[in-house]
Parts: C-alpha cells; sequence; structure tokens
C-alpha cells in the first residue's frame, strides 16, 4: 500500500536548509487527521509520509544539505505569503472541503 502511495508523487519541490516550507491544510481540523508513516531516520537523514484526510500524500526525504517534498497535487505559493496551497482540481477541491 505504501509502495502504491509513494508512487503517484508526481510533483517535487527541492528547499534549501533552512528555507521555510508550509502547505495550508485548511480542512484538517486536528493534527491528528494526518498519518505519520517514518520510513528511516537517523541524525542526518529523514524519509517520511503524511498522509492528509481527503486523499493529500507528502513524501519528504531531509538530507543535511537540502530537502525533498514529494506531493500527489502541485504546490501553488500563496501570493504574497511564504506558503503553498494545493492545487486541486475543482470536484476533489469541493468534495474535500466539505469533509
Amino acid at each position: 500500500m505504501l509502495e502504491d502511495m509513494i508512487t503517484i508523487l508526481k510533483y517535487e519541490y527541492h528547499i534549501s536548509p533552512g528555507q521555510y516550507f508550509e502547505v495550508d491544510t485548511p480542512w484538517v481540523k486536528d493534527i491528528s487527521e494526518v498519518k505519520t508513516i517514518i520510513i528511516d531516520q537517523d541524525n542526518v537523514f529523514t524519509k517520511m509520509v503524511n498522509i492528509y484526510p481527503g486523499g493529500f500524500v507528502m513524501f519528504l526525504e531531509q538530507f543535511p544539505t537540502h530537502s525533498i517534498y514529494r506531493t500527489n497535487y502541485p504546490l501553488e505559493l500563496k501570493e504574497n505569503s511564504d506558503v503553498y496551497h494545493i492545487v486541486f482540481d475543482k470536484t476533489i477541491q469541493s468534495e474535500t472541503l466539505k469533509g
């Protein structure tokens, strides 16, 4: 199941150390709704998956020199902000945000 989720992650974002990266998830009412799976972790490396309600998935690979985020939906930087929002198609967005 985890392999199936990771293969749908078509969008990739490279983040430099110290660079701010936040994804706006207004439909998540409680952080406990987000499922986190740590695949591998030590003092310099992390690999983990976050599964959000509504079908958004984000995979993180964190290295000392950079981080890579992979998602199943594209992200877009909000205007005049350093926060990203998820670009759902209209059908999925309306269903997800209702839930």
